[in-house]
């Protein structure tokens, strides 16, 4: 690994805003920008990109997503003469006659429209590159998944071609999957096929080598290296600018005002705080995978599958992991037509418990525990019960000597994951999941079945004559995986009243979800 001393003539381009985007949605508040740029601005940094210019997408996206000449100019004025203002274009979703219009009123703000492209598109990248070049703007090209062609240049083909229009090429480590050593063969390689051009780095911290990979790319030859204020960036986020600001301090005396380098920190500290990017088991998984990051947290975040069958299904592993082992149908082991009562996780359960139970109790009602979290309290209640068993999470399950109450566990019918289903004395009943997608998503070989799922099913098994939740509250400070699920369940509740109408279905609790609402008191009270 090459010292610190490597980056001490290396230009440093800080992609704080347009990196960090991906966890604010390119919305950040005017004080934290002022403050982020009126930090560089004191700091030995050569370059600031601060978002994308874009053509309209789905869903929303805030200014620093849509760049115009407003909001460039105003970073501009912003900045220390010498420092130059960048944007980036997706090259995957910008065509040539978009550009112009995307970059009009820019000339003469921004100095560096850097261009992303994946390694086999890189000839329509020259393209663009061109057309931008004969527009006035200086050039870059952000080529990424290096993991999978540092050892071998020839998957970059029309790179020549392209780095006639480019004053640079970084290869983006966007996996962050490669190691010290590959990152210093690939650069290397890279600026002896382009001897005239400038080569950089742009690394990603899965394996928290996003550091390391730098100093490597500095000692190899590079000429810059990305970096974002704390990290934040895509993912686990990216190579820190105040570690890269500390490395050129210690050979550049005097040179870098920490000062200012705090007031950055800090600037974004809230948003860590409420975010926490940085590197974890999944994303360092993903890295030395080759996976794409958001499908493995994307999966993780539902809660209910183990890493390991996550990134066997995504590697197309359909070994020996599958158990399609047929188990009685709930349906025929019901024989009643009841009220089915769906316990959710929310902490309004806890609340409003002996209500709960009095009444599930009172109606003899069949209770499905859609959530782990409240099954403390199966003992309350003296009717049939079942837990749904969603995905791998049977491992959460208490002792089947603690589900002495318990009437059944509720499965999907298969394909399963082996060992996904229960063994013990508690019997296993299969039903089939209420979807609210006919096709439903998969994981590799096996149907994605969330608990509310299994629960709608089952209610539809027993023939409910309707539907009562609780616990169903709703994220008021969602993350996105809670959004994601959230999403999914109102999809799954709206897809129910809507598929049937004569089993009227209602949250008796209170609720953020679009549901009608009841009161678990009121329904007590009708019966007392």
């Amino acid at each position: 690994m090459e010292s610190m001393e490597a980056l001490s003539g290396i230009s440093v381009l800080d992609c704080s805003l347009r990196d960090g985007g991906y966890y604010t949605d390119w919305d950040f508040n005017d004080s934290l920008v002022t403050t982020y740029l009126d930090s560089v601005s004191r700091l030995p940094i050569d370059a600031v990109e601060i978002g994308y210019a874009s053509t309209l997408e789905p869903g929303y996206f805030g200014k620093y997503r849509y760049l115009t000449p407003r909001t460039t100019s105003w970073a501009k004025d912003r900045l220390a003469p010498h420092q130059d203002l960048a944007l980036m274009l997706d090259e995957k979703s910008v065509e040539r006659a978009d550009a112009a219009r995307l970059l009009a009123g820019h000339d003469g703000i921004v100095d560096l429209v850097r261009i992303a492209v994946a390694p086999a598109r890189i000839g329509r990248a020259a393209r663009l590159a061109e057309l931008l070049r004969d527009s006035g703007f200086r050039v870059g090209l952000n080529v990424m998944y290096l993991s999978t062609y540092w050892h071998d240049l020839r998957a970059l083909t029309d790179l020549e071609e392209a780095a006639e229009y480019a004053e640079a090429v970084s290869l983006v480590d966007s996996f962050g999957a490669c190691t010290p050593d590959q990152v210093f063969q690939a650069i290397r390689s890279v600026g002896e096929l382009l001897p005239d051009t400038r080569i950089g780095f742009h690394g990603h911290d899965n394996l928290g080598l996003a550091f390391a990979n730098s100093l490597s790319a500095a000692g190899a030859g590079a000429h810059v290296i990305d970096g974002t204020v704390t990290g934040i960036g895509r993912g686990p986020g990216n190579t820190k600018t105040e570690a890269l600001m500390v490395a050129a301090g210690s050979s550049r005396t005097g040179r870098v005002d920490y000062e200012a380098l705090q007031q950055g920190i800090e600037a974004f500290s809230e948003l860590q705080n409420e975010h926490r990017w940085g590197t974890n088991l999944a994303y360092m998984i993903s890295g030395a995978s080759g996976l794409p990051q958001n499908e493995v947290m994307s999966w993780l975040g539902k809660n209910r599958y183990s890493v390991t069958a996550i990134v066997q299904a995504l590697h197309g592993d359909r070994s020996s992991n599958v158990d399609d082992t047929e188990y009685e149908s709930l349906e025929y082991a019901s024989h009643r037509e009841t009220e089915v009562l769906v316990i959710g996780g929310g902490p309004s359960v806890a609340q409003h418990i002996d209500a709960i139970a009095e009444y599930a109790n009172a109606t003899n009602a069949t209770v499905i525990h859609a959530n782990y979290r409240h099954l403390g309290y199966i003992d309350r209640f003296t009717v049939d019960q079942y837990i749904c068993v969603a995905g791998e999470s049977v491992a959460r399950l208490p002792s089947p000597d603690l589900m002495g109450n318990i009437t059944g566990l509720i499965v999907p019918a298969g394909p399963r994951f082996r060992g996904s289903t229960p063994a013990g004395r508690t019997p296993v009943r299969q039903v089939r999941p209420f979807n609210s997608d006919a096709g439903g998503e998969q994981l590799g070989p096996v149907p994605d079945t969330g608990p509310l799922s299994l629960a709608l099913g089952a209610a539809v098994g027993v023939s409910a004559r309707c539907v009562t939740l609780v616990g169903f509250d709703g994220y008021r400070s969602a993350n996105l995986a809670q959004q994601e699920l959230a999403g999914e369940m109102q999809s799954l509740l709206q897809s129910f009243i809507s598929a049937y109408p004569g089993v009227p279905l209602s949250s008796a609790t209170r609720t953020l979800y679009s549901v009608p609402q009841t009161s678990i008191y009121g329904k007590g009270a009708e019966i007392a």
